[in-house]
């Protein structure tokens, strides 16, 4: 199959626009939102004949953008997806939305998480189109809000858009992520009995019994070190806030600890919170004064794709057409939207995008143009394989 031509002056014209739009999450960021980039993106794409492009009401003023290249109905429909927000400003060392170009390397906030994807498959959307090939199956182009916080965006989304194959662009170096980490944020509320500073043993310390909590949770992190996934490596959990105590002369009577919970394919919130609750009866046998209970907060599921699923191995055989080079195949720390489009109808998912994770949200944040243009030829080229 040949390599589908990419419009290299409009993808880089797309990118530079995307980038100089302020879309930093209002709850991450303080920013103001994906509202212009919505728009900005409803434009572009209105451009693109035949693309049936509409937005997606999510939110007061967040609003999803979903452009659909239609097929002839009998094939296999695959979804481009991207998110339009970005973290925050603060601490960067270069002017966030005037993005420039240096030695090959685009920067501003965004481009690499993750606006160099949202241009690579604008790109795509327009070699397809131009192409005037029909495919048999949909493809379908949609870019959301909120990812950097509770992707409110994705849950909308899903309620009335699915596909048989996803493609996540998040900033993988153009490898082939198929799997990703979960998470569980948990609460602990921990009781104990003010009392006067000067009679200390009057009272039920809190902040004490916080810290056998925590000696526990250490001695946790080393059993689940036992778990190995063959490509995420092994579950993690960290205290991530405590709380507790009025002032210098009480003994606190109340300690509040925050855990984040990293899970793998396999494990479940449940038993993330059962491993919890059985690390305070440790402690409560231990102490017979301590009083805790837990509560989960918010929880997101892990990520774990076969890699014999079509769109796996035709991605795989795309990258290498395009790049010359075998795709790696990986799993990542990090959550996505991901796994809501994979827990949704079973729909198989990968991550495949431009730009290197460890500088996205980075003082200097960059993605490099080349593989920001062999990412739209390798998703047209995908979508013309996948959806034939």
């Amino acid at each position: 199959m040949s390599r589908p031509a990419i419009d290299r002056a409009f993808v880089m014209g797309v990118l530079k626009e995307l980038v100089a739009t302020n879309s930093v999450n209002p709850a991450v960021g303080k920013g103001p939102g994906e509202l212009a980039l919505s728009r900005l993106l409803l434009d572009r794409l209105g451009t693109i004949a035949p693309l049936d492009v509409r937005r997606l009401h999510v939110a007061e003023g967040r609003w999803n953008v979903v452009a659909t290249l239609k097929g002839s109905g009998d094939g296999r429909s695959l979804m481009l997806n991207g998110h339009m927000d970005t973290v925050g400003v603060e601490g960067m060392t270069i002017k966030p939305f005037r993005p420039f170009v240096k030695r090959g390397l685009l920067h501003g906030r965004g481009a690499c998480d993750m606006k160099g994807a949202i241009a690579a498959m604008i790109g795509a959307a327009k070699s397809l189109a131009d192409s005037k090939l029909t495919l048999r199956g949909d493809v379908i182009f949609t870019f959301v809000v909120d990812e950097e916080h509770l992707s409110i965006g994705i849950e909308k989304l899903v309620e009335g858009y699915r596909a048989d194959a996803a493609i996540v662009g998040e900033p993988t170096d153009m490898a082939i992520a198929i799997a990703h980490k979960g998470f569980v944020w948990i609460e602990i509320d921990i009781k104990g009995k003010a009392a006067h500073g000067s009679v200390p043993e009057k009272g039920v310390d809190a902040i004490a019994h916080a810290a056998s909590v925590v000696s526990g949770i250490n001695e946790l992190q080393r059993k689940l070190r036992r778990r190995v996934h063959p490509l995420l490596g092994t579950p993690k959990i960290h205290s991530s806030t405590i709380e507790g105590g009025t002032h210098w002369s009480i003994v606190p009577d109340r300690c509040l600890l925050r855990l984040e919970r990293r899970t793998i394919p396999g494990e479940t919130s449940s038993s993330a919170m059962n491993e919890i609750q059985q690390v305070l009866h440790r402690v409560k046998r231990a102490n017979h004064k301590f009083e805790g209970r837990t509560r989960k907060i918010f929880e997101r599921p892990p990520l774990e794709t076969s890699r014999t699923e079509p769109i796996v191995r035709e991605l795989r055989q795309t990258v290498l057409e395009v790049t010359k080079t075998k795709a790696r195949i990986v799993g990542v720390p990090y959550w996505t939207d991901g796994a809501i489009l994979a827990k949704t109808d079973s729909t198989p998912t990968c991550l495949f995008g431009p730009g290197d994770i460890r500088v996205a949200h980075s003082p200097d944040e960059y993605v490099r143009v080349e593989d920001v243009l062999r990412a739209g030829e390798a998703y047209a080229g995908v979508a013309r394989r996948f959806c034939a």
